[in-house]
């Protein structure tokens, strides 16, 4: 089999699927690794470093016309025509707003392995946990930065705070919605910067004895409106951090729930590109990241870890290629039945094959063709 590494096209996305340390692994194992030209440059791998460990440079088309396709992020419609009929994509997909590439998926029979759904041996979702750890922490950086007395957008002023706040000034108060990965590291570097943080969690019980609830003195409450009119009153950001994997994220925040809010607060949804948990998010780009709603600076960049390229390129690339290798090695009847101490709980990684959506509440939220990987797994 050939693989295509294919350059990431989307606004300001400068991360890279495989690092060349990790395509010399693949390589190791008889795989040709065709690399799209500059297709690490903007994550600071050059084409002389992949030539190195064995690879080859090849033009879009080449590498975008393999069997199998590997990505960071999913294809955007005018590359959908790239990919060749049956071939098999490896990449996040954020399936839940792009129903053009279910439909693409199901006309090309294109078996499309989503990574952020392949939830692990420990049901951690090792793929997608480093992206998670690196826009939480994100997050709480862009809080300060556009709490910052610039013109984030014309006419418009951050609030000028600083989140610590120092000695005869308040700290500044943030809420973050959602306890899992995103919300904790998010609320771990807030606290860490100064900021009084209050995190609301459904499943607030199971963060009684998470390390970081006591090292960073967080305050967890439940989510209900008394707690959100509470956490909110006076705060001068919120980070929305809800996840429901493969599926449209529930709105917690609703437009109404703002007015508690400082004015010139900030307002950041590390999930935008499944909706957001917040009423008044909608998405964005780098090169225009914000916008003013409700008198309050929204952020809602689906891409946010592509800024952080180099981080996140070997990260994405090092928790993946394990997965990726077992799929070259044992196919995929192989990788859905894998059982493994590194490589298991993979079914959930099937988004699309062979005409069908797999992944039940996108195809149903589209009305697609709907087949689940149990039943793939038994046609193979």
């Amino acid at each position: 089999m050939t693989i295509g590494l294919v350059k990431e096209s989307m606004d300001l996305e400068s991360r890279v699927a495989l690092v060349p340390d990790d395509v010399a692994l693949i390589v190791q194992k008889g795989v040709e690794v065709l690399v799209e030209n500059n297709a690490g440059a903007n994550s600071g791998y050059s084409n002389e470093a992949y030539e190195s460990v064995g690879a080859k440079i090849v033009d879009s088309k080449t590498a975008w016309g393999q069997d199998l396709v590997v990505k960071c992020k999913e294809p955007l419609e005018h590359e959908y025509h790239l990919l060749k009929e049956k071939a098999t994509l490896f990449s996040y997909l954020d399936l839940a707003y792009q129903k053009s590439l279910c439909e693409m998926f199901i006309n090309k029979k294109i078996t499309s392995i989503c990574t952020e759904t392949i939830a692990g041996p420990k049901n951690d979702y090792p793929i997608l946990a480093p992206m998670s750890v690196v826009a939480g922490r994100l997050a709480a950086h862009l809080v300060q930065h556009y709490l910052l007395a610039l013109e984030h957008v014309k006419g418009f002023m951050g609030k000028g705070v600083m989140l610590g706040g120092l000695s005869g000034a308040q700290r500044a108060k943030i809420v973050v919605v959602g306890g899992g990965v995103v919300g904790m590291e998010s609320a771990k570097v807030l606290s860490q910067m100064g900021a009084k943080v209050t995190i609301l969690e459904l499943d607030y019980a199971k963060l009684q004895n998470h390390p970081y609830y006591h090292l960073y003195d967080l305050e967890v409450l439940s989510v209900n409106e008394a707690n959100i009119i509470q956490a909110l009153s006076g705060a001068v950001g919120l980070v929305g951090a809800v996840l429901v994997t493969a599926s449209q994220t529930p709105k917690v925040i609703l437009r109404r729930h703002l007015k508690y809010m400082q004015k010139q607060g900030v307002v950041i949804d590390v999930a935008c590109d499944l909706g957001g948990c917040i009423e008044t998010i909608r998405q964005t780009s780098h090169s225009n990241p914000v916008y003013v709603e409700e008198d309050l600076l929204h952020y809602g960049v689906p891409n946010m870890p592509g800024i952080v390229a180099k981080t996140s390129s070997t990260a994405y690339s090092h928790a993946s290629v394990p997965y990726l290798l077992y799929y070259l090695e044992h196919g995929l009847k192989g990788f859905l039945k894998a059982n493994t101490k590194i490589v298991a709980n993979t079914l959930g990684g099937l988004s699309a094959y062979n005409g069908y959506i797999t992944q039940e509440g996108i195809a149903k939220a589209f009305n697609l063709a709907f087949k689940s990987p149990l039943e793939v797994l038994k046609e193979l």
